[in-house]
This record gives structure tokens, C-alpha cells and sequence, in this order.
């Protein structure tokens, strides 16, 4: 079953699985994810890191 996610969501579910993903090479569009988050000014990251745990902490999934 595929989920549709925004931004938000794909940044979530990349910024959860980068830990994991350390042993392999990033794929293009994972390397062009990472790039615009790090493009955010550092108040946005931490803005988008509290919209994350918020929508995990409400995800039923």
C-alpha cells in the first residue's frame, strides 16, 4: 500500500532512515532531499525536526 507524502513527510521518513542508511551510498534523489534540508536556515531545521516528532507522536502507522 503506497502513502502519499509532502515534503514533510519525505523529509521525515529520509531524516528516520539516515542512521540506517550510513553502510550505503545515497541515492539521487535522497542526496537532492538532503541538500534542501540543509539549505533551510538552521531555524527552519529545528522547525521541521518538532513538525516531525509531532507527526510521529500522532501516526498511528
Amino acid at each position: 500500500m503506497a502513502k502519499s507524502y509532502g515534503v514533510a513527510g519525505m523529509v521525515a521518513s529520509f531524516l528516520t532512515r539516515r542512521v540506517a542508511l550510513r553502510g550505503r551510498r545515497l541515492s539521487s534523489d535522497e542526496e537532492a532531499l538532503l541538500a534542501q534540508y540543509r539549505a533551510l536556515t538552521e531555524d527552519d531545521q529545528v522547525a521541521m525536526r518538532y513538525l516531525i516528532g509531532a507527526m510521529k507522536s500522532v501516526s498511528r502507522f
